[in-house]
């Protein structure tokens, strides 16, 4: 164990907080905490290339949107004492219905489908209240005569449960290491996806029968027609990562399609959406 460890910290606002962590999952780190309304980075090597990074990023979401997002961030070095073992035991296995989500230290259940996420991706893994609810509903929707999309695709794991139910899914992410990440996570868990891709829904030749989208509100607005477009008739269209203060914007963005469910979990809200044959 070296003598010292490094520890990044940063905070920005909440409805960007899961483009920032897609960025992050998808970087060799060693573990990645949320505590005191930011998220801490920790590693034996230096984050001195992380924190510049992330700096960038937040400079281009800024220009992309158009828009103004608070971020700042520290960097320190610490005093090894062993925090990558304490951190471990800070992460827990979490069931969602028939899923079952752990890292490969900790057991399995025999009676579930077991999902294999370890801890430097735990904001991939379930956890935050978007990604629980579009698993509830991605188990309640999907079988093995679907084709699936996911848009966003992060870490993987929505992916890689449609993959486990038996669906034929295929994936995008604007980030090339989140499609890194996620080949290598579906390989972890033993599945394989039909495609995936750098870039948007938009380059996508085909229409699906479920489309999941858990992204932040201003992307969901700013994808509206693709989404649409790439749902098939009679398809279902998961909505996921938005704050519930955005709610009444997006319902009047999809108002053309029927509403099947809404769900609040915490800040956050998820939406299922059919699109009907005559929206077309």
């Amino acid at each position: 164990m070296q003598t010292y460890y490094y520890e990044l910290f940063f905070q920005t606002d909440k409805e960007y907080l899961n483009l920032f962590l897609d960025l992050v999952f998808s970087l060799n780190i060693d573990a990645i905490e949320e505590k005191n309304n930011g998220i801490y980075i920790r590693s034996e090597e230096n984050l001195e290339l992380i924190q510049i990074a992330l700096q960038n990023f937040h400079l281009k979401l800024c220009k992309k949107l158009n828009t103004s997002i608070n971020y700042h961030s520290t960097l320190n070095k610490k005093e090894n004492k062993n925090w990558i073992e304490e951190y471990k035991k800070s992460i827990q296995a979490l069931t969602i219905g028939n899923i079952h989500i752990h890292t490969t230290w900790q057991e399995a259940k025999k009676d579930k489908i077991n999902i294999i996420i370890d801890p430097a991706l735990a904001f991939g893994s379930g956890h935050h209240e978007s990604t629980y609810t579009c698993i509830e509903f991605l188990q309640k929707y999907t079988d093995n005569s679907k084709s699936c999309l996911d848009v966003g695709c992060g870490s993987g794991i929505l992916s890689i449960i449609m993959a486990k139910l038996g669906a034929k899914v295929q994936a995008c992410d604007t980030d090339e290491l989140a499609i890194v990440a996620s080949k290598e996570n579906a390989k972890l868990n033993q599945v394989s996806f039909d495609d995936i891709w750098v870039g948007s829904i938009n380059k996508s030749l085909h229409k699906y029968d479920i489309v999941v989208a858990n992204i932040i509100a201003d992307i969901l607005i700013i994808l509206e027609k693709d989404l649409k477009e790439k749902t098939k008739e009679g398809g279902i269209l998961i909505l996921s990562g938005i704050l519930n203060k955005y709610e009444e914007k997006i319902k009047d963005k999809f108002k053309d399609l029927t509403l099947l469910e809404c769900k609040h979990k915490g800040e956050w809200l998820s939406l299922v959406y059919k699109k009907e044959k005559n929206n077309e």
